[in-house]
């Protein structure tokens, strides 16, 4: 009697999970959202607080360089004065003067053309790390989208599930009540049936955490209770994956790989901006500079208040200076220090950039490798899927018959169900390696993958071979 009520009260739980499903889907008919691997790029690229950080520190640079000619422009200050002075002398006595000036200075060195080098320098660094950005983004949105489908996967292999262990509920039931089966067989059919719900509720609540974290990412806000969010896409993309083969990487070919990437371009820009400020702090300290200043003064007025005289005039004057840094000729000066410290930030920098260059050809050739066995994974994977299918539902044939028992139906369900999720799990590990390929080597997303195009031709090539 105890069991009765507990199959009972277990199938509407069951059928409460599903009716609030259906509910769902009825409420989330009124507004639906779809997403596809490009429009959550699209929507990234614009709202991704990286990418608009990098813009605006691309804009300081180009504002800086284009302005670079104001290096030439004198400093340029007016100025008022009044002043109030008292003498002693019967002549003089309080004497009231005001005057207006306009002065202008302008400092020249060899060091301006090294200055103007350096902006130009950050200019351009400044427009490829921009470009470097919003390829990075691309490609972390590009690995979380099919993160998500993956996780869609599970949900739905883990709802299949769900259907066979209430099927085998239900067999398990009438072999129960036909005296076939022990109460035992009938318990753990239960016990299977409740696992199965909770492992379903488990994977959607970690698809959902993880859609909503996705969609922040990209920059959409939605209201769960009003939208119904579509992931349009499909993990099958892993099968449009060029085929990438370690044999056909010369050591020519990696080189010029490695030197095209991100991260040796961002390093090598590093190291000319150093050497650039190296020369531009040695001429500065070593190399005389032009001072030329100027001043006007068009109107002053002296107001003697004693006997009321008043007198006005004019006066400028200009001047050209050369000053010689001599501290510079110091050996220990703060000066020569400074060189020096440019000289060892080049040097470092020319460390880094061979041993980033080391770096990269290791993990050129790790990610091919790691691309290589992936597919090949991947063939054995379907495989598996297929051999498990094939293996369940002649169990499940077997089980009704008779000729199998409980726990052999489990069994081959369960290895049903861990292939085909491995099966996902290796086509989302395939992509996310091309991905970070791609990445590394600074090419566009998708360079690896055959369109559909090309796909139908190989197909027709096939068939007429």
């Amino acid at each position: 009697m105890k069991i009765r009520k507990l199959c009972v009260t277990l199938l509407v739980s069951v059928a409460v999970v599903f009716s609030a499903f259906g509910e769902d889907s009825q409420k989330s008919e009124k507004n639906k959202l779809e997403i596809t691997v490009d429009s959550a790029v699209e929507s990234a690229l614009k709202t991704h607080v990286s990418i608009k950080r990098e813009s605006i520190e691309l804009n300081q640079a180009e504002r800086n360089y284009k302005h670079s000619w104001n290096n030439f422009l004198p400093s340029i200050s007016a100025s008022v004065t009044g002043s109030a002075s008292d003498s002693s002398s019967y002549t003089s006595g309080e004497t009231l003067t005001a005057s207006g000036s306009l002065d202008a200075s302008l400092s020249l060195n060899a060091s301006l053309a090294q200055k103007i080098e350096i902006l130009k320098q950050a200019y351009e660094s400044g427009k490829a790390d921009y470009e470097d950005t919003v390829r990075e983004v691309e490609t972390t949105v590009r690995k979380s989208f099919y993160s998500i489908l993956y996780q869609q996967k599970k949900v739905e292999s883990y709802k299949s599930s769900l259907d066979s262990y209430l099927n085998q509920y239900n067999q398990t039931k009438i072999k129960r009540n036909s005296g076939l089966v022990p109460e035992l067989d009938l318990l753990t059919a239960e016990v299977n049936l409740k696992s199965a719900q909770v492992a379903l509720k488990t994977a959607e609540k970690t698809y959902y955490n993880a859609a909503i974290e996705f969609l922040n990412e990209i920059g959409i806000e939605i209201n769960p209770s009003e939208t119904e969010v579509i992931f349009a896409g499909s993990l099958d993309d892993a099968d449009l994956i060029q085929e990438v083969k370690l044999k056909n990487l010369t050591k020519e070919k990696i080189d010029e790989l490695v030197e095209s990437s991100p991260e040796v371009r961002s390093l090598k820009s590093s190291l000319d901006s150093a050497k650039l400020t190296k020369t531009y702090t040695a001429v500065s300290a070593y190399s005389p500079s032009l001072k030329l200043s100027a001043s006007v003064t068009p109107k002053e007025l002296s107001y003697t208040v004693k006997n009321s005289d008043k007198s006005t005039g004019n006066s400028w004057n200009a001047s050209v200076g050369i000053s010689i840094p001599l501290d510079s000729l110091v050996p220990g000066s703060s000066s020569r220090d400074s060189v020096s410290e440019k000289d060892d930030s080049v040097k470092d920098l020319e460390l880094q950039l061979e041993d980033k260059r080391k770096s990269l050809r290791t993990s050129i050739v790790e990610k091919v490798h790691s691309i290589e066995i992936s597919r090949e994974t991947l063939e054995e994977r379907k495989l598996n899927v297929e051999l498990a299918q094939k293996t369940y539902q002649m169990t499940y044939t077997a089980y009704r018959n008779g000729t199998k028992d409980l726990l052999a139906l489990q069994n081959a369900l369960t290895s049903y169900q861990e292939a085909e999720v491995e099966w996902r799990s290796e086509q989302y590990n395939l992509m996310s390696y091309v991905l970070d390929l791609e990445n590394l080597l600074g090419i566009p997303s998708g360079s690896f993958t055959k369109n559909a195009e090309s796909q139908n031709e190989s197909s027709e090539t096939e068939k007429g071979n």
